[in-house]
């Protein structure tokens, strides 16, 4: 078993102990799958390694209207 997976059971039990009461099998399937889905993308925002000194890659613009 991997970590990625070690990481989805771990998280996924807790809301099921938590919640499990409250919802049926095939809420608790898709709760499990949005988990897995969580899991994968925080596991390639932590692949991203970062320097203190990194800049955001883009510059905040607010919407003014047309100029």
């Amino acid at each position: 078993m991997s970590k990625e997976n070690n990481e989805s059971g771990y998280l996924f039990s807790i809301i099921k102990e938590r919640y499990g009461d409250r919802l049926s099998e095939d809420e608790l399937a898709e709760v499990k799958k949005g988990v897995d889905r969580i899991v994968e993308a925080a596991e390639k925002l932590r692949e991203v390694r970062l320097e203190n000194g990194d800049e955001p890659f883009f510059v905040f613009r607010p919407y003014r209207g047309d100029d």
